[in-house]
C-alpha cells in the first residue's frame, strides 16, 4: 500500500512539474503557414520561452513572439515591428518608425504602403513574409497590448537541417 501511495504521489508531482514547465518555462510549437517565411518555414518546430514577458517585462523591437490577437483563440508567431507610441509606415516595401527606416534583413517579401500611429499600450506585429502575412495591418487583427505575448520564439529544433536560433 505504501508503494502505491508513493507511486501515485510521484506521478502527481511529475504531472504538476510538467504543467509548470509548460506554463511558465518552455513550450514547443509547430509553425503552420508561410507568414514568417524567410525566418521560419511551414512545419518547423520551435522552442518558445514563456518566462520572457512575465512580471511586467515587454518585448523588444525585432523579437519573434508567440502571441494571441484580440478576439482570437489561436496563437500566432509574428515579429515585433513597432513599440508603443511609435508611428509605423510602410512605404515602397520598407518599414519606417517615426520617420526612420528600419533595417529588416529577415523580410522575405514586401507589402503595400500602409501606416499607423500606435497608442501608448500597443505593439505592431508583422510577419516576415509581408505579402502573405495576416497580421496587425489587418482591420480585424490590429495591434496588440502587452497581455498578448505568450513567449519568445528562441530555437528551431525540427527539421534537423534547420536547427538553430531564431533571429
Amino acid at each position: 500500500m505504501k508503494r502505491v501511495l508513493l507511486g501515485a504521489l510521484a506521478l502527481i508531482a511529475a504531472v504538476a512539474l510538467g504543467i509548470c514547465v509548460k506554463t511558465w518555462g518552455f513550450g514547443l510549437m509547430r509553425i503552420t503557414g508561410t507568414s514568417m517565411q524567410g525566418t521560419l518555414r511551414d512545419g518547423d518546430v520551435v522552442v518558445v520561452t514563456r518566462f520572457d514577458y512575465m512580471n511586467g517585462r515587454t518585448p523588444a523591437l525585432g523579437d519573434v513572439v508567440e502571441c494571441r490577437f484580440p478576439g482570437r483563440e489561436d496563437t500566432y508567431v509574428k515579429r515585433v515591428a513597432a513599440l508603443p507610441g511609435q508611428w509605423a509606415t510602410i512605404t515602397g516595401g520598407a518599414l519606417y518608425l517615426d520617420g526612420r527606416r528600419v533595417s529588416e534583413p529577415y523580410v522575405s517579401s514586401f507589402a503595400e504602403d500602409w501606416e499607423m500611429k500606435l497608442r501608448e499600450d500597443q505593439y505592431l506585429l508583422l510577419g516576415d513574409n509581408r505579402a502573405e502575412s495576416y497580421d496587425s495591418r489587418m482591420p480585424d487583427m490590429g495591434p496588440v497590448d502587452s497581455e498578448a505575448f505568450l513567449g519568445k520564439v528562441r530555437y528551431v529544433i525540427w527539421p534537423p537541417g534547420r536547427i538553430g536560433s531564431v533571429k
